[in-house]
This record gives structure tokens, sequence and C-alpha cells, in this order.
């Protein structure tokens, strides 16, 4: 198509009619674009000058008839073509493509045609420096330290150019030492961190990595250091770097808890390993096994020198054969239970003593044993029981909350014992839990107390006009003093 382009162009020149009807031809075949850009095309591929020019005048000629031509390949062609051309010159004499004039090292000239030809840096500029960078580092007669401070001035931050591809070409140069420098200039620790690796220079990438706060980078170091090191290499390196340690502790906890205890144990780390030992018995089955582990922790406990905690665990330890003992004589179900859902248990089941001796053994908080029994008593609905057990001694837990058990159970009549029990101070609340609205007012009255008349007036119905002048009364005389 094109070379009917270049024929109409040429009888064009000499007026001849034909020019008209290879035109034509061509647009009757919908193939004009297409010629026009074969004719550019094949003007960058030409050597002689006055082929270049004939096929740039076809295109020139084409174009004209086009509605929808876009300039840029046409006006980057014929910028490019001056370049080639004068280098091609006599004087200078190298008939190349851009490209090959890049890879002869002129690279000065090199940058000049990229800026002359408006290529984009990340395409041109950048190209020809990261060429540039990858040559100078295999200059020997040149020290490590001169190699990178002259990359480090040329290439700058320039876009598209990474310091790792250039350290990689020094490592393979047999330059190592100038390759870690390099990488030095490297903003990107992912892109660091594969090559520290490959050059076995396991401690630097693995401070990189945690350098970088990236923790996704940190595990696959981590990784890749334990697959080549021996054990105790590996855990010394960690050993290092608090912050991968601990990154791997935290893995190890989810996916290698064996790994977890033999890193506690190259560390002397005598309370984590308690710790351990703890969490693992839970993930027994038998008990045997599991007081085993359990007395290993207390053993650790007391070389950490912690009191609480080894105490703790032997008391875990007393109550789980306590469970135990009940399991088999009742058939309780109750190993494995926390001491209060024990408690629970055995007062649901009716075993108040058993109950009691773990209140005593444990030295479990009056209130809180008082509260546990209080609630079982009332929910299995056991009311001489819990009149008897309210008598036994003076409630840590006082009485009001006997009023409120029961009502939550719906027993008034059961409630309204406990309210003469209640003291003064929480007696309104105890008249008011029952509905006995005298009585609240009673007390409201002569305890003198706005809040708690203002309790009973708000609760008081306005049809009981009575009550409510004592109430209204009391309280003004209240507000006087």
């Amino acid at each position: 198509v094109y070379w009917r382009l270049t024929g109409s162009t040429r009888y064009l020149s000499k007026s001849s009619q034909k020019a008209d009807e290879y035109l034509r031809e061509i647009k009757e075949q919908s193939m004009l674009g297409e010629a026009v850009r074969q004719c550019v095309e094949a003007a960058g591929h030409e050597y002689d000058s006055n082929t270049q020019k004939s096929l740039l005048r076809a295109a020139s000629f084409g174009k004209c008839f086009l509605t929808d031509f876009s300039p840029e390949a046409f006006v980057s062609t014929c910028r490019e073509l001056r370049v080639l051309n004068a280098v091609r010159e006599r004087g200078v004499g190298l008939p190349l493509t851009h490209t090959q004039l890049v890879y002869r090292q002129f690279y000065p000239l090199a940058i000049e045609v990229c800026r002359y030809l408006k290529i984009p840096d990340y395409q041109g500029v950048s190209r020809v420096l990261k060429h540039w960078a990858s040559c100078k580092v295999q200059q020997k007669d040149l020290s490590d330290e001169a190699i990178a401070r002259a990359v480090c001035v040329k290439v700058g931050d320039s876009p598209g150019v990474s310091y790792s591809h250039i350290a990689a070409k020094a490592y393979e140069c047999g330059r190592p030492e100038l390759a870690i420098k390099l990488l030095d200039f490297e903003a990107r620790s992912g892109e660091q961190v594969p090559l520290l690796l490959k050059m076995k220079r396991s401690q630097l990438a693995l401070s990189k990595a945690v350098e970088s706060g990236d923790t996704d980078l940190v595990y696959t170091v981590v990784t890749y250091l334990k697959s080549e090191m021996n054990r105790g290499d590996f855990f010394m390196t960690l050993r290092n770097q608090p912050v991968a340690l601990s990154l791997y502790r935290q893995f190890c906890k989810l996916q290698e808890q064996e790994t977890l205890k033999d890193l506690y144990n190259q560390d002397d780390d005598h309370q984590e390993l308690a710790n351990y030992y703890v969490t693992a018995s839970y993930r027994e089955k038998r008990l045997e096994s599991r007081l085993s582990l359990l007395q290993t922790a207390v053993d650790e406990y007391n070389k950490a020198k912690n009191e609480f905690s080894a105490k703790a665990t032997e008391e875990e330890m007393r109550l789980l054969r306590f469970q135990r003992k009940l399991d088999d004589e009742k058939g309780a179900g109750l190993l494995g239970l926390s001491l209060q859902a024990t408690m629970e248990a055995l007062l649901a089941l009716g075993l108040h003593k058993q109950a009691e001796q773990l209140y005593r053994d444990f030295r479990v908080p009056d209130k809180r044993f008082w509260w546990l029994k209080l609630k079982s008593l009332a929910e299995k609905e056991e009311w001489e029981e819990l009149e008897k057990f309210s008598k036994s001694k003076k409630s840590p837990i006082g009485y009001l909350a006997f009023v409120e058990v029961c009502m939550k159970s719906n027993n008034k009549p059961e409630a309204k014992k406990y309210v003469s029990k209640v003291t003064p101070e929480q007696r309104v609340k105890a008249h008011l839990a029952v509905g006995d609205l005298e009585g609240a007012a009673d007390a409201a009255i002569e305890r003198k107390s706005d809040s708690e008349l203002a309790a009973v007036l708000a609760r008081c119905p306005a049809s009981d006009r009575q009550l409510l002048d004592r109430l209204n009364r009391a309280a003004a005389a209240a507000a006087k003093k």
C-alpha cells in the first residue's frame, strides 16, 4: 500500500494525472491511513537519506487527506532520523540504531538523544543510567567506595532505576562489598532483602527487614533463615533481633508449640516456660498427664521466683484432684471447671458439704460464697434451707440481697421475711422491692431523707391522697432543715 502512496507522490511532482488515480484507489480501499503509517515506519528503518525523504514526503502528502491522523509518530520519526543521520555522518561513522547506540557506551550522547527525542525518563534517560551503572561496577581500577559514590551522584533518585539491580550486577562481578554499599541507596527494603539473602548476609537482611516495619518481610527472612541454618545458629540470630524474635514467637504460638518451648529453653526463660506448660496442660485429656505438666510449670515458676503463680498452679492441681474424686464418687462431671463453676455445680447438685469444703480449703471470700449459695437455693426454690442459711451467721452481703433474690423468683411472702433484717439505710429499698408503700413511707419519714422520700413519692399512686399528703409534709419539713 505504501508503494502506491509513494508512487502517487512521484506523479504529483510531475503534475501527472496518475497521482490522483493512485490516491483515489487507496482511498476507495480505505487503506490511506495504513499507507501513511507504513511510509513513516519504513522511513525509520532506512539508512539512505533520499529514501527517507521520499517516504516522509509520501506520508506528509497522504495525511493531508485524513481527518483523524495523529502526528506523534510522524514527528518522533523525523526527530530520530535527524539524530541517527547525524551519527551516521562520516565525521562520526556510526551507522547505528538508537538501541545500538546505547550499548556502544556513548552515554552522554545517548542521554542527549533521549532528551532530544523527548522520550519519557523511565524509558530513556533512566534506562541509559541503569546501563551505565551496570558497566561502572565492573571497573576494577576503581575502589568500591569510589564507584558507589559515583553511582549515587549520577543516578540519584532517577525514576525506574533500581539500586538493587545495580547491586546484583556488582555481586555477579564478584564485588559483594560494593553490592552492600549500593543497597544502602535502595529505598525499598523489599528490594534489598532478597539480594542480601542470596549473598548469605543473613544478619544484615534481617536487620533491613526489621527496619522496614514490614512484618511479612520479616517473616519471609525468618522462614528463609530457619531453612538455611542449624537450630542453634538460628535461635542465636533471632536473639540479636528482639522484634524478629517476638514475631517468631507469635508465629510459634499458633503453629509450632514445640519450637516455642525450645526458644524459651534457649533463653532460660523460666517464666515463659512455666506459662507454656500451663497452656499445654489444658490440651491434655488424661488427668495424670495434665498434673505432670502443671507440676513442671510449678518447678519453672519457682525457678523464676514467681511465688504467686507457683501457688496458684498448685491450687489448680488440688482442685483437679478434688474434681476427679467427686466425679468418681458422684458422677458429677466437674473435671476441668473453674473453682467458682465447681462450687455452682456442687450447690446445684445439692452437695452443700462439698461446696463448703471448697469454700474453706480455697479460702473463697465470704461474700462470693454467700452470693453463690443464695442464688442456688432460690433457683431451686429451697426456701426453708434459704431461711436456715440466712440465720447461720450474720450475712456478709446484707439482707437486701435475700429480698431481691426472692422477688426475682416471684415469692413475695419469702421476701417479706427478710425486710426487717435489712439495715436502716436499705430499708426503703426493701419495702419498695416487696411493694409495701406504707412501710417504705414510714422508713423514709423516719430517716428524713430527701432522696428516699422522692423515691417513695414517685411510686405512690395519685389516688392515695392520705399517703401523698404525709410524704409531702415530710418532704417540706426535711427541706426546711
